[in-house]
């Protein structure tokens, strides 16, 4: 079963530990512990809102650096773990994307086993998502032009980056979600909080539709 941050994948979500410092990710490829804090913080968040009764998370091990999905703007990360509430132990992999330039993670994808393994189903293959395709800046210019046909007065857009999500449901069609605030007019002195669903084509990172809420 896969998930990524919303159902039915879980959904990226605060954490109550605090966020490691900037990873270090250099042009050359290298990555640091920090890149794999920030990685495994990220994974937290996104497990979160399917673990509330987690008594217990841990990483099996520092994750490892996929090169072939890696690229000269971002590096992939995978590696696997478990977590535990009252009633089963869950073990999941999960896969990374840090930029090599801020060192935070713009991506998160976790497959997650069943607790309890049920009668066997026919075999589905799952697409890998192909994170390097990602571009955060693209879906947030396309929310940003929607906010200015909602509000043609629209100043002081920001994008909160922790609040960046990825669903895909198909080889050729994915969602980046996420959430930031704007004021309506210049003069308003209210701050407008906003979501968008930005649906992207994960085979080009082509921007094929976006959705505002709020």
């Amino acid at each position: 079963m896969a998930l990524a941050v919303s159902a039915p994948w879980a959904a990226l979500a605060q954490m109550a530990a605090p966020a490691p410092r900037a990873a270090s990710v250099s042009p050359a490829g290298a990555v640091g512990a920090d890149a794999f804090a920030k990685c495994e913080h990220a994974v937290r968040q996104a497990l979160l809102p399917a673990a509330k009764t987690t008594t217990e998370l841990r990483f099996s091990a520092a994750p490892s650096v996929q090169q072939s999905l890696s690229n000269d703007n971002q590096i992939v990360l995978r590696g696997e773990g478990q977590w535990r509430d009252a009633a089963a132990t869950r073990k999941f992999t999960y896969s990374c994307n840090l930029d090599r330039q801020s060192g935070e993670s713009v991506g998160v994808v976790i497959r997650q086993a069943a607790a309890q393994p049920t009668a066997p189903a026919k075999a589905q293959t799952i697409q890998e998502p192909d994170l390097s395709q990602l571009s955060p800046s693209a879906c947030e210019s396309s929310a940003a032009a929607a906010l200015k046909q909602r509000w043609p007065r629209v100043s002081k857009i920001s994008f909160d980056s922790a609040t960046r999500s990825l669903t895909q449901q198909s080889s050729s069609r994915a969602e980046l979600h996420g959430q930031g605030h704007a004021q309506s007019a210049p003069e308003s002195q209210v701050l407008t909080h906003f979501g968008f669903a930005c649906t992207i084509d994960p085979r080009d990172g082509r921007v094929v539709g976006m959705r505002l809420s709020g």
